[in-house]
């Protein structure tokens, strides 16, 4: 497993990967057992407004979290970028790119999450 400043790579798992609070430091918003791919999550919370909505200019709204797993760290960071960027459409746009599982916490703090996002199981192997 390899972190790379929160986004992480894996293989021959499974490995248990902790998605942080967006509100919460000091709390994880959901755990999820990666294998083989990797995972990547877009937030303010660590740089504050650097992500930038392409259709006004302004920073990004309507999430306060998005995590993509996908095969490679490369695709996953771009698309939770893209999507986070995208607000509350662009869960809906990732989630129908092929290999692609997203979870999300929106502004009202509601979760939206793809079917096959690989939460961690009950008593699943940790690393």
């Amino acid at each position: 497993m390899l972190n790379a400043g929160g986004d992480v790579a894996a293989a021959g798992g499974p490995w248990r990967v902790g998605v942080r609070h967006p509100e919460q430091a000091d709390k994880l918003c959901t755990v999820l057992d990666l294998t083989d791919g990797a995972v990547a999550t877009s937030a303010r919370y660590e740089r504050g407004d650097h992500i930038i909505d392409g259709r006004t200019g302004r920073p990004a709204t309507g999430l306060l979290s998005l995590t993509v797993v996908a095969e490679s760290l490369t695709e996953a960071d771009s698309v939770a970028t893209a999507a986070f960027a995208m607000g509350p459409e662009g869960v809906e746009w990732a989630a129908s790119l092929p290999g692609i599982e997203v979870f999300a916490v929106d502004a009202e703090r509601r979760v939206l999450r793809t079917p096959g996002f690989p939460v961690a199981r009950e008593g699943s192997a940790a690393a």
